[in-house]
């Protein structure tokens, strides 16, 4: 006697494979707060793109496909039903935390190799996406940056502490700052002025100190590198569009930076009697 299964296929209807796929509708959200962690806290385009794609593929999904701009992601994929469904989401920059991506990362790859379904994804991003980040790391690196390249730009020991005291100073400030809502453009030019106005004042009650290493060393925390890291590497790999993204977002970024350096050097002349001029 044939089997239910057998008398289906003698039938000519198609049995459903076995997948990583549960009908709950939870597929498309997985795939969306994937790539969008991704894309908000430094990761990029192209590799939101990939993550969509591997997990899509574990889902048991056909004809998946992504892109990715900085400023929105679109998704598509047919269901092993038959089912077309495309997506749009907009993507709002937030702080870089590359150990995040990682984590994302490392979820794509086990629902890859079949260690999670959609509904375990999930649960997994949402709950690193809650998880509270600790912004001692991030001081301490800034400090450590800072005093390291002091050293580069011929900046002595003293030199080196006075630059990671300002960088960890401007980043508190910035973290703080982070969390009221508005533009950022305020934090860059104040972490700007700063960064140049206080080793300066402290070279003036300190005659021995070298101001400029220590204002080279602890401007280089706010040097937007990965953003321009990101650039060349979408640029490179033929995503023109969020390469010139994130190009003019690194080179605004700069400027605001440089603008606030030379609005307190402007500032600290004026107020040494020397003028504007």
């Amino acid at each position: 006697m044939l089997s239910f299964q057998q008398a289906k296929e003698g039938e000519g209807i198609p049995v459903k494979e076995k997948t990583n796929r549960v009908d709950t509708g939870a597929e498309m959200e997985t795939l969306q707060l994937a790539a969008q962690m991704i894309m908000e806290h430094g990761g990029e385009t192209y590799r939101a793109e990939e993550t969509v794609q591997h997990m899509g593929r574990g889902f048991g999904l056909h004809q998946v496909e992504s892109f990715a701009v900085p400023s929105g992601l679109f998704i598509s994929y047919r269901t092993p039903e038959g089912k077309l469904e495309t997506s749009v989401r907009r993507v709002h920059r937030k702080a870089t935390d590359l150990t995040l991506v990682n984590e994302v990362n490392r979820i794509s790859r086990e629902t890859e190799a079949g260690k999670l379904d959609a509904r375990q994804a999930l649960v997994r991003l949402k709950a690193e996406q809650k998880r509270p980040r600790s912004g001692a790391s991030l001081l301490l690196a800034a400090a450590i940056c800072a005093g390291g390249f002091s050293f580069l730009f011929q900046g002595g020991p003293w030199d080196a502490l006075l630059a990671a005291g300002v960088a960890l100073l401007v980043q508190g400030v910035a973290l703080l700052l982070s969390r009221i809502p508005g533009p950022g453009i305020a934090t860059q030019i104040l972490g700007g002025m700063l960064t140049a106005m206080l080793p300066v004042l402290a070279a003036r009650y300190f005659p021995g100190l070298n101001a400029e290493a220590a204002v080279a060393g602890a401007l280089m925390p706010l040097v937007p590198g990965l953003a321009m890291t990101n650039a060349v590497q979408d640029t490179l790999r033929g995503d023109m569009v969020s390469g010139l993204s994130h190009g003019a977002s690194a080179l605004l970024t700069a400027c605001l930076i440089a603008g606030g350096a030379l609005l307190s050097s402007a500032l600290l002349r004026l107020a040494a009697g020397g003028g504007l001029g």
